[in-house]
């Protein structure tokens, strides 16, 4: 029996300290009608940024995220090798929040990504690094925004694959011994 409560407090205690570190992570709240992203850390700092997020055709989604995986150098596969400087990446269709050369922030001019000013990327990069991170986007602004379908989500990102080589097969013969 004393084994039995050992487990249970055991595993009790495991449930709060991941409860415990779920709640630190980088809350990132982006709002598609206002074009901002506003972040708090789990000890209080707040950063509010103007943002770039995707243009008519390319809406970004709105929901609730997490982080699928993060690259401080990326360059996009289906954009001309176009520089996503500190990605983020939220979505299976391979979309993320990352810094930008561009001009523009304020409105939506993206392929669907949410765009930040190279510095802004960085420091959320690293926040998101250290802590994690839930990501909220809602809104419609001027671009559209709208929830990701489930069969998309669900869908795995199609990336460009370059044909496969055909290989000549060599040639045996097996006429040796056949009269002519």
């Amino acid at each position: 029996m004393a084994r039995v409560l050992r487990l249970f407090a055991t595993l009790a205690a495991a449930v709060l300290l991941s409860a415990a570190s779920a709640s630190a992570a980088v809350r990132i709240r982006i709002d598609l009608s206002t074009q901002s992203l506003e972040a708090v850390t789990p000890g209080g700092e707040t950063v509010r940024w103007k943002i770039s997020s995707g243009r008519r055709g390319y809406e970004t989604p709105t929901g609730n995220y997490g982080v699928m995986r993060m690259e401080a150098d990326h360059h996009s596969d289906e954009y001309d090798q176009a520089p996503m400087p500190y990605a983020i990446f939220f979505s299976p269709r391979g979309l993320a929040i990352h810094g930008s050369y561009e001009r523009g922030l304020g409105r939506p001019l993206s392929h669907g990504c949410v765009r930040l000013a190279v510095p802004n990327a960085r420091q959320l990069f690293d926040w998101v690094e250290k802590h994690g991170a839930t990501i909220e986007i809602t809104g419609g602004g001027a671009g559209g925004g709208r929830a990701i379908a489930r069969q998309e989500a669900a869908r795995p990102r199609m990336t460009h694959q370059p044909p496969p080589v055909y290989h000549e097969p060599g040639y045996q013969s097996y006429m040796g011994d056949f009269p002519f």
